[in-house]
């Protein structure tokens, strides 16, 4: 039975950083002897029996949205709570917001093809810059 007093060497010798001695003690996976040493086995063994972790939700990365479709489901139920002139306004932005995310989706599908030109007239300014050499 070999016994180490700092947690800094129990760390060193098994090749783990110190914090995880400390982690692993206020776990109490882990616990010194009464003499204040470490028991090098014990911790060995202590550290081997691990808590199992609480299961994890599986990560499910959010649909890429522009700002004003992820606020619209606030808005859906509040035309019918406005009254008066704003009535009209609101009517007026919903349609224009409708009409910028028509735009984005419009240009999202054309994006590639923006690509390909871009990489054409790259291709095409590099040759005559090749034939002016």
């Amino acid at each position: 039975m070999s016994s180490v007093t700092s947690a800094r060497e129990v760390a060193r010798r098994l090749g783990i950083s110190h914090t995880a001695i400390q982690k692993a003690e206020r776990a109490g996976r882990i616990a010194r002897e009464p003499s204040g040493a470490w028991d090098m086995e014990k911790v060995r063994a202590g550290l081997a029996t691990k808590n199992a972790p609480a299961p994890r939700k599986p990560y499910r990365p959010r649909a890429k949205q522009p700002p004003w479709a992820r606020a619209a489901h606030h808005l859906g139920d509040l035309a019918s709570d406005i009254r008066g002139p704003a009535r009209g306004i609101h009517a007026e932005l919903e349609r224009a917001r409708q009409a910028l995310q028509r735009a984005a989706e419009q240009i999202a599908a054309l994006y590639p093809e923006i690509l390909r030109l871009e990489r054409a007239c790259d291709a095409a300014i590099a040759a005559q810059e090749r034939g002016n050499e």
